[in-house]
């Protein structure tokens, strides 16, 4: 009989129960059974204890959880927490407002258990705002495919988004033990510094026939940073993430580095100009953030 190993579902999340109860549902609607899944609240004031407690009373693999007061708030500590409460030989993660296709892990599961419980399960992921009826697939079309070099996958993002949402991905409890804990104090793009820590491993890329959907608003604009410290810390994210790829070669000479900084210049550009351009010591903010040389650094393309 073939074994099936336990998936850890873990999910952060704060004030969504308008949006909660759909992501749930699409975890109860898995064709694989043996899951487990964790939500952890980073401090919720709307009704998400009183819809959750339904969850956990229809299905014992619900779990509800807050986030220990001595954590810092943020979906990071949450994200930290559900795993060390987890019992899972892979870790599914997944945010609050977006969904999983009902055979996600089924397929993954079993692609990985038949070629390499150590490697890195990819999907596609379809992008909607109110109803999934309303989807529609996001153009990766390199990303789609399956590799044995973590290099090469890296440059197969390049050439499409740049991007795969974490949810995409099913990963081995040993994976993510290696990659160390999401940054707490990291509020901006901590999914792509995470990952960068996952792919230093090397893992292999196996893509699977099944998909995810990213709910986007319709009034999100992702080229606009709310305030100048998200700013900075976008740009010191990406150069943890161009360290940590270093480990393995991928530097600036690199696609995919090459890119998403080319990217990240223009995001920053867009709100706070000043960041990009005052980079000759005549801003008394950079002066004062010691950003100086690092700016012209990170950015010298």
């Amino acid at each position: 009989m073939r074994e099936e190993p336990l998936v850890s579902i873990i999910i952060p999340t704060y004030n969504r129960a308008h949006l909660i109860g759909e992501t749930l549902d699409s975890v109860l609607a898995q064709t694989y059974e043996n899951w487990e899944c964790i939500v952890v609240d980073d401090g919720s004031t709307d009704t998400t204890a009183e819809l959750l407690a339904s969850y956990v009373q229809k299905d014992a693999r619900y779990q509800y959880h807050n986030r220990p007061s001595n954590r810092p708030k943020g979906a990071n500590a949450c994200r930290n927490y559900g795993f060390e409460l987890s019992k899972g030989k892979f870790i599914q993660w997944l945010d609050s407002d977006d969904l999983l296709k009902e055979n996600k892990l089924e397929i993954q599961v079993a692609k990985l258990m038949v070629d390499d419980p150590y490697a890195l399960a990819t999907c596609e992921w379809w992008s909607f705002e109110e109803s999934t009826a309303d989807s529609f697939k996001v153009d990766c079309k390199s990303a789609y495919l399956s590799y044995k070099r973590i290099t090469n996958f890296l440059d197969a993002l390049a050439q499409t988004h740049g991007y795969l949402p974490p949810h995409t991905y099913l990963s081995h409890r040993t994976l993510v033990s290696s990659a160390s804990m999401w940054k707490e104090d990291l509020h901006i793009n901590q999914d792509g510094e995470f990952m960068s820590r996952i792919f230093v491993n090397k893992p292999k890329v196996i893509f699977c026939d099944t998909a995810v959907f990213y709910r986007v608003s319709s009034s999100e604009n992702t080229r606009v940073i709310s305030s100048r410290m998200k700013a900075v810390q976008l740009i010191e994210s990406w150069d943890i993430i161009k360290n940590n790829l270093s480990e393995i070669g991928v530097d600036e000479s690199s696609r995919y580095v090459r890119q998403n900084l080319k990217y990240l210049k223009m995001n920053i550009s867009n709100s706070f100009p000043d960041l990009i351009t005052e980079t000759t010591g005549k801003s008394s903010y950079i002066k004062y953030l010691n950003l100086k040389r690092w700016l012209f650094k990170i950015f010298k393309l």
